[in-house]
Order: structure tokens, then C-alpha cells, then sequence
């Protein structure tokens, strides 16, 4: 029986050998990290050989060569982030599901187990080529949790002429998209502030959505949240299952104002535009303590809110309603 047991040894010892430590699957980047294919057929192959020699052992008197153990499975090790900061990778789009009128929620594929890759305030760029070879390259931030595996996603609404809205609303499950990143834009610590307030408009909640998710996420954050966010009529309000799903699982930390520009039938909320007034009523903590306000919306909003930003994407000055307010730049970012 013996001579049984060697065979299945010495193949063993082959094919481990022929297997390149480094091999690894290149299906979107190497940055990817993919499962190797070789190594996955191996492991069973060896496991294979192992056991075999120690039930035979065991049936010819129990006892075992010495150095052959009987080989365990290998854990299996967490795929590095889907994103690489130095090229464009392709995600296929795996499912569409509106939100609003002219917003939907993109979901695109990752490897089972990775992750996109994101910190919180952190955004992605996308590319496409047009027709006659110039690319379009825009920025997204993504609204899936950071530590979402297997798929992540967009909520992006379609602009009547913006090239990359338009594109991205007119593709269909199995296109796909480029992405790099991920771009860091203002990093969190934990309790680095004792409040934060969020001021959004329309497709501006995105990152904020990010900030929110981060924060009350981390069991050590005791950071208090709030948000105003506005928009045009209630049926533009995106995200507001989620938004109101963690207002409710933590009333503590987090507070959310709805605001429209119109009064409509059964709006009970404020209406008009984000001005000193209405952010001191329902962020009445805005300027005091250690506190920072994040900014995110249209242009002509961002401008009476806080100012404008600077060229080539700087801060900028602060102006309108938080200048008013007695806040300054140290207390604000503007995305």
C-alpha cells in the first residue's frame, strides 16, 4: 500500500511547485487583485493527496510520515479595493432603479468580497469617449458604504445637456463605465468635531450621504449631524428613505430638514431658499464649538450660502449666509 501512498506525494510536491506564488487573475487591473485560478485547483489537489496518505496510514496502523500534516483549507484573504488612483478601470453595470423623475441608482459589479475602495469624503472621476474622440471626464461621489462588497453605487441625475449624466442615464445593464480614483477631499478622525452640519442641494446629497454613513457608522463617533437639504418640489428629494431611515435609527446624532422652494399641498416643511435665517433656525448650534459645515449644490445656491469657490477648485472666499453667520473658512468646506 505503501507504494500507493508515494505517487500521490511526489504529485503533490509537482504541481505546488509549478504554481507561481504570484499568480493572480488580470480580468479588469492588477490593482483588482482577482482570485488565481491555479491556486484555487491546487488546493483541493493537495488537500487531495494529504488526506489520502493519512487514511491509509491510519488503516496500515496509524501511523502518520513524519512532516505530512494534513492540509487545511486557507483562509481566504480579502480582495484589495476595486479602484486604482493611476488608470481608469471598467465596471459593468449590473442594474438601473429610478429614484426621481430624472434621477436613478446605478449598480455596478465588483468581485465578490472587494470593495470599492472609498474613505468618507472621498469622490471617483468617470470617462467616456464621444463620437469624434474627445473624452468626458466628470466627477462622482459614490453613495454605497464604504465597506459595501460585491457592488456599488451612483445616484446621478440626468442634466438636459450634460454629456456624462446623459451618457451614464443611457447605458444598460452589461455596458460599462470607467472609473479612477478614489480623490480625497476632506478626511474624517474619529470625534474630530463636536457637530457637523451638512447644507445639500438636489444631486449636491451625495457626498453628504457619504459623511453621514461614515460617521454613524463608527461605534466611537459621538458627532452630532445635522442636514438641510432643498430642492425644487418634494418628488425631487433623492435618498429620502435612507435619510430618514437614520434619522430615525439615531435621533440622537442625527437631524434632518427637508426644504422646498414652493409651498405644495401637505408640505408641512420650510420653503424657500437656504438663507442666515432659516440655517440658524434649524442648525442653531452652526457657529458655536468645534464645529465645520459642508456645502454641496447647485451653483447659485453655493454662491448665497457660502461664496463661490476659487480657481482651479480652491476654497475660495467665504461669502452669504455663513459670512453672515460669523463663520470663516477654517469652518468650512465647500465640495
Amino acid at each position: 500500500m505503501l507504494r500507493l501512498i508515494n505517487p500521490l506525494k511526489t504529485s503533490a510536491r509537482a504541481f505546488s511547485a509549478a504554481v507561481p506564488k504570484h499568480a493572480y487573475s488580470t480580468s479588469t487591473s492588477a490593482k483588482s487583485g482577482g482570485t488565481s485560478k491555479l491556486l484555487t485547483i491546487g488546493l483541493p489537489l493537495g488537500i487531495s493527496a494529504a488526506a489520502a496518505y493519512a487514511y491509509y496510514g491510519d488503516k496500515l496502523g496509524g501511523a502518520v510520515a513524519p512532516g505530512v500534516k494534513v492540509a487545511a483549507a486557507a483562509p481566504k484573504e480579502p480582495i484589495a479595493s476595486a479602484l486604482d488612483p493611476n488608470a481608469f478601470v471598467d465596471f459593468k453595470l449590473k442594474s438601473i432603479h429610478p429614484e426621481t423623475p430624472n434621477t436613478s441608482r446605478f449598480t455596478f459589479e465588483l468581485e465578490e468580497g472587494q470593495t470599492l475602495g472609498l474613505n468618507v469624503t472621498s469622490c471617483v472621476v468617470t470617462k467616456f469617449v464621444k463620437e469624434d474622440g474627445k473624452p468626458v471626464i466628470r466627477p462622482y461621489t459614490p453613495v454605497s458604504d464604504a465597506d459595501q462588497t460585491g457592488s456599488f453605487d451612483f445616484v446621478i441625475k440626468r442634466y438636459e445637456g450634460g454629456p456624462m449624466s446623459s451618457h451614464i442615464h443611457g447605458l444598460k445593464p452589461g455596458d460599462t463605465l470607467s472609473v479612477k480614483g478614489p480623490i480625497s477631499k476632506h478626511p474624517f478622525t474619529t470625534n474630530q468635531f463636536e457637530t457637523v452640519s451638512l447644507i445639500a442641494g438636489g444631486s449636491g446629497i451625495t457626498p453628504m450621504i457619504q459623511i453621514i454613513s461614515g460617521l454613524l457608522q463608527d461605534k466611537a463617533d459621538k458627532t452630532k449631524i445635522n442636514l438641510i437639504f432643498a430642492n425644487v418640489t418634494p418628488e425631487d428629494i433623492i435618498l429620502k428613505k435612507e435619510l430618514d431611515s437614520y434619522a430615525k435609527a439615531h435621533p440622537d446624532r442625527f437631524k434632518v430638514t427637508y426644504v422646498i422652494d414652493k409651498a405644495v399641498d401637505g408640505w408641512k416643511g420650510p420653503t424657500g431658499y437656504v438663507n442666515a435665517e432659516l440655517i440658524k433656525k434649524y442648525i442653531p448650534e452652526v457657529a458655536t464649538g468645534n464645529t465645520k459645515v459642508f456645502i454641496c449644490g447647485p451653483p447659485l445656491m453655493m454662491k448665497s450660502v457660502c461664496g463661490v469657490k476659487g480657481p482651479n477648485f480652491t476654497q475660495g472666499e467665504v461669502d452669504g449666509a455663513l459670512k453672515e453667520l460669523g463663520l470663516d473658512s477654517e469652518h468650512i468646506f465647500k465640495f
